[in-house]
């Protein structure tokens, strides 16, 4: 990929990385991610970036490191199964596979400066960022990278209603121009109740649950019922005080 596949924003003020690394990224999530799912994470890209620019608190963030990261948040919604577990919530199977990708990418790195850029610690701020990124609560309070990870991600879905305030109307618009929505608010919920049919035990605790009680998946409530985690911690507390006396 010799030109970069992002547009110029003149209204927002912002400009995508086109390092290698960020390309390989981006070209990994295409080949294994649908059309509506790249343009989300590219919309958050933007967005974050959007953010970035304008508060103080992230004057100082990589831009590169903020594009991996949103890129490959939703890798947890690949096409390719082969990519996903069994056993762990889609922000795992993310994060894993992000990491795992960027390390590839080093091994294969022909110069030591992306070998050093991408340290351990790097890598782990990306593996915290798309592991966390439906947890804002928790986010809020990472470094800089994992929160504003999240925010831009939120920015997708609240546009011009972002609690930051720092997302206008005619930025979104140029945004969405550019990435467009490509059935995105159709297949997002399909994904969330497709988890809760093939393995629901992942997502009791979360806003996928949410969605597979609202939206009806069969047989789903009688499995989160019996799931609930407020009941489970407390009936175990209760199954534990034979132990205590």
């Amino acid at each position: 990929m010799s030109e970069a596949p992002f547009p110029s924003f003149p209204i927002s003020g912002i400009t995508i990385p086109t390092t290698p690394i960020v390309l390989a990224a981006l070209e990994y999530s295409r080949s294994h991610t649908s059309v509506a799912t790249v343009n989300h994470c590219l919309r958050s890209t933007a967005f974050a970036l959007i953010l970035a620019r304008k508060d103080p608190a992230y004057a100082s963030i990589d831009p590169e490191t903020i594009a991996i990261c949103t890129i490959l948040h939703d890798m947890g919604w690949a096409t390719t199964k082969s990519l996903l577990s069994k056993d762990k919530r889609f922000e795992v199977d993310g994060a894993n596979i992000a990491r795992d990708f960027i390390q590839t990418e080093i091994a294969h790195a022909d110069h030591d400066d992306v070998k050093a850029k991408f340290d351990e610690h790097r890598v782990q701020l990306v593996w915290d960022a798309i592991a966390l990124h439906t947890t804002p609560s928790i986010a809020a309070h990472k470094q800089k990278e994992v929160a504003l990870t999240t925010f831009g991600i939120l920015g997708d879905f609240v546009g011009p209603h972002h609690p930051s305030g720092m997302i206008t109307v005619d930025e979104y618009k140029e945004i969405v121009r550019a990435f467009p929505r490509a059935g995105f608010r159709e297949e997002m919920p399909r994904i969330m109740c497709a988890m809760c049919a093939e393995k629901p035990e992942v997502t009791y605790d979360n806003f996928v649950g949410e969605m597979g009680l609202k939206l009806g998946v069969e047989g789903y409530r009688e499995k989160w019922e019996k799931n609930r985690m407020t009941d489970v911690l407390l009936g175990s507390l209760e199954a534990c005080k034979k132990y205590e006396e």
